[in-house]
């Protein structure tokens, strides 16, 4: 089984992004091998880690100072191809929609329309 890691800074509080990623359905559409798996969600350590067959994975977030934080997403697996660039991929896509739902989340408690 080869391992792979991929770290990112997040302009979102840890709380906050780890909210969004721990809730269920957040992960599964990103990531590939989760669709069948119940994830373990781990709110004291902002962990959320996954097994199914020959795949494992865990993603944890770090607070990185005020208003900003650092996920790490961690697979094992069997399977070929470049799995390096398709977490990468993933966990951008994953944390884009993260910050999305927060800002328009934001928008919409203002009290103003513009």
């Amino acid at each position: 089984m080869t391992s792979y890691e991929h770290r990112a800074p997040v302009e979102m509080a840890a709380g906050e992004l780890f909210d969004f990623l721990s809730r269920p359905g957040s992960l599964p559409q990103h990531l590939p091998g989760l669709s069948g798996s119940t994830p373990r969600v781990d709110h004291d350590r902002r962990r959320v880690s996954w097994e199914e067959g020959g795949y494992r994975g865990e993603l944890t977030v770090v607070d990185a100072g005020a208003g900003r934080s650092e996920v790490t997403i961690a697979v094992a697996t069997e399977e070929p191809g470049d799995v390096q660039r398709e977490l990468e991929e993933a966990l951008a896509a994953v944390v884009h929609r993260a910050t999305a739902e927060a800002d328009v989340k934001a928008a919409s408690e203002q009290d103003t329309w513009y």
